[in-house]
Parts: C-alpha cells; sequence; structure tokens
C-alpha cells in the first residue's frame, strides 16, 4: 500500500518510524503543495494570459490544477489550459454581469389561462437570425440588480415594473464564460395608464438606443399557458432561435400544467 507522505505519519505516528514521518521534516514548499493538492482542480488566476480584446469582450487563457498522482515534480497536480471569454465590463470573478427578466401580466387574477409571458424578439448576428429572449441587460456599475431590471425592462419594452425578488447568479453558458445573471421576477401593474397605453402599442418606442433599434428589437407577449407550443410555432414558421432559458422555462411550465415531457 502507497501512502501519501502526510497519511502514512498518521498511519505510523504509533510506531518505531515515527520519527521519519514527522512534518517539520518536509519543506515548505512540499507542504504548501500537499494542503493545495486538497483543493484541486482550482483555477491560478495569476498565470492567466489575455489572447486578444476588444471594447466588449476578452479572451482569456485560463491555467488551472488537476490531481494527478503521477506529476513528475512531487506536488500531485497537473496544469492544464482553458480558454474563456470574458465581459470587459466584468467588475470581478464574482460579481454578476446581467440580468434576465421574467414578468407575467395578469390581466386576471382569477383567471391563469389570460396571463402573458413579457418577451422581445431582437437580430443576433452571432447566431445570423431573429432570437425570442426574456427582456435582459447589463447591470451599470455601482447598481443593484433589482434596480437595473427595472430599468432594461423599461428601456426594451415600455413598461414600468416593480421588482418581486432576485434570484442568486447563475451562469449561462459555463464552458465558454464566466458570465453571470440574476433572474428578476418584475410585477406589472397593469390599471396603470401608462402600462395600458403600452399594452396597446406593440411596437417600437423611444426607450430603445441605437443598436437596438437597430436590430430590430420588439417586444411580444406570448401566452402562459401553452407557451412551448408558441415558441414552437415560432420556430416553425419564422425560424427564430429561442433563448435556451426562456425554453426552459417554457418546458417548466408545461411539466406543472401536468402535460409531462
Amino acid at each position: 500500500m502507497r501512502l501519501h507522505p502526510l497519511l502514512a505519519f498518521g498511519y505510523c505516528k504509533h510506531s518505531r518510524l515515527s520519527r521519519h514521518f514527522r512534518p517539520r521534516h518536509l519543506d515548505h514548499t512540499t507542504r504548501l503543495a500537499m494542503s493545495d493538492s486538497a483543493k484541486l482542480p482550482r483555477v491560478d488566476f495569476d498565470s492567466t494570459e489575455t489572447v486578444g480584446s476588444t471594447r466588449w469582450m476578452r479572451l482569456e487563457t485560463l491555467s488551472y490544477h488537476v490531481a494527478d498522482e503521477n506529476s513528475t515534480d512531487g506536488s500531485g497536480s497537473s496544469v492544464r489550459k482553458w480558454d474563456r471569454a470574458v465581459r470587459t465590463t466584468k467588475q470581478s470573478e464574482d460579481s454578476i454581469d446581467a440580468v434576465v427578466i421574467l414578468a407575467i401580466l395578469r390581466h386576471d387574477p382569477n383567471d391563469i389561462s389570460r396571463d402573458e409571458i413579457v418577451c422581445v424578439k431582437q437580430y443576433r448576428p452571432p447566431v445570423d437570425a431573429y432570437t425570442i429572449e426574456l427582456p435582459a441587460g447589463l447591470i451599470d456599475a455601482g447598481e443593484e440588480p433589482a434596480n437595473a431590471a427595472v430599468r432594461e425592462f423599461q428601456e426594451e419594452t415600455g413598461y414600468i415594473g416593480k421588482a418581486l425578488d432576485v434570484s442568486p447568479a447563475s451562469y449561462l453558458s459555463p464552458g465558454l464564460t464566466n458570465e453571470s445573471a440574476c433572474l428578476v421576477r418584475l410585477e406589472v401593474d397593469m390599471t396603470q395608464e401608462a402600462n395600458l397605453k403600452n399594452y396597446e402599442n406593440q411596437s417600437l418606442h423611444d426607450g430603445l438606443e441605437g443598436c437596438e433599434r437597430d436590430r430590430g428589437l420588439e417586444k411580444l407577449m406570448i401566452p402562459r399557458v401553452g407557451m412551448l407550443n408558441a415558441l414552437h410555432d415560432m420556430q416553425q414558421k419564422e425560424g427564430v432561435k429561442v433563448f435556451a432559458a426562456l425554453y426552459s422555462l417554457a418546458l417548466g411550465m408545461q411539466i406543472g400544467e401536468g402535460k409531462g415531457l
């Protein structure tokens, strides 16, 4: 049986050989490596390389350590590489980049069949297609996620909402990027005159920024009941692509309606 030196020390501490395995005989580098091995795998951010950068995105190559009992340097680990995309607006590894907004228009509190999910349709150059998404946007520096959601929701859809709750950060594509987002649930008071007028006008509005206007962003009201079928119909008839989080929401609602997979 082959034991790690520290385990061997514990195993032999009552034997005549215990003096050969006392920790004070281990040099600092070896003890540090043994301590770090308990934290594997992990990224060595001090070794991060920037491959390229634009105004909004940066491509990095990460170095991360994995357990390797056959390592040649005796550290018990070896180094691997991984490329990732990072938003240049990200404040820190743990900071939240964006908000994704779930807002349900309730026209009759006693009839959920009249509920509608507020979505947006827009052209996305990376996929060269129009997409159906939940409203979303970046969080400004120093801004709270709830405030960012209310602001972005009004900019993209024209509706005035009130934040009900904010989820912990979730990750959109962790194999590609460290971009994170909170899901913020908003309440839209349909008795407000501004919201009623906005509901009657489904066209573009003055709140859109230049880039969003150029890409033809428009708000869509999709029925809460039967939303998955509605998304399928748009995919087949219009060739749109559906945001994964929205599709997951629609599938979850269908399961909740007792219709299964």
